[in-house]
């Protein structure tokens, strides 16, 4: 999935946060987006993931305008788009089995129940989450949660991921691990867009560069 940020403005309560950004990311390449804490770059993952629409300017996957798809065509996108939230986004009245069932059930209506329970049970083994699969989320760690976001997230084998401050609650063992998983999605053709000021996510993942300051400049790594 290619991804463009065109001339992207955005102000919040009359403060401009964003003016006129342009970013752009290939299929198999990682954008990170940086910079100081207040920057926005939550902000920035909101309009990425189309959760929040800027003010001005485009977003467009595959040359096309993410506000002018058809309602077809945007529920393709929505299913190719893996979007992990920095508190996990989980819903914590549910079972942690619920909230991996939920996107399949909304995107993924051609499987049948059992290939959703084999794909629900394999990504919960590799993040080491099947015994928690009948449990509500709220009895997760920080860290357990935002390994059950990723893996929420890659339910659907998306052909973009988009990460709010990864790596933060999740301690060093499974960070390496889940570095490693990063770059194996790349070598497969999958974008990410990380927003993230950690120097291994940087070192590691980057491709390009957005630093989110004064100039809101991009710069190649």
């Amino acid at each position: 999935m290619q991804i463009e940020f065109k001339n992207i403005s955005h102000s919040v309560k009359s403060r401009v946060i964003f003016s006129d950004i342009n970013a752009h990311v290939n299929s198999g390449e990682c954008l990170v987006v940086s910079g100081r804490s207040g920057c926005g770059k939550t902000l920035f993952f909101s309009i990425a993931s189309d959760i929040i629409r800027p003010d001005g300017g485009e977003v467009l996957i595959d040359g096309c305008n993410v506000h002018q798809m058809n309602a077809q065509k945007y529920a393709d996108f929505r299913k190719d788009l893996g979007v992990v939230f920095q508190l996990s986004g989980l819903i914590s009245n549910l079972t942690l089995e619920e909230n991996f069932l939920l996107p399949l059930n909304r995107h993924c209506k051609e499987l049948d129940k059992k290939e959703k329970y084999n794909r629900i049970n394999a990504l919960a083994e590799e993040f080491a989450l099947r015994q928690y699969l009948p449990q509500r989320t709220e009895m997760l760690s920080s860290g357990q949660a935002s390994l059950a976001g990723l893996a929420r997230a890659l339910l659907l084998k998306p052909r973009a991921v988009i990460w709010d401050a990864p790596m933060t609650e999740i301690d060093e063992q499974w960070s390496h691990y889940v570095l490693k998983l990063l770059l194996k999605l790349k070598d497969q053709g999958t974008t990410l867009v990380l927003c993230s000021n950690r120097k291994e996510v940087i070192s590691n993942l980057a491709d390009e560069q957005l630093e989110l300051n004064e100039l809101f400049c991009l710069s190649e790594c």
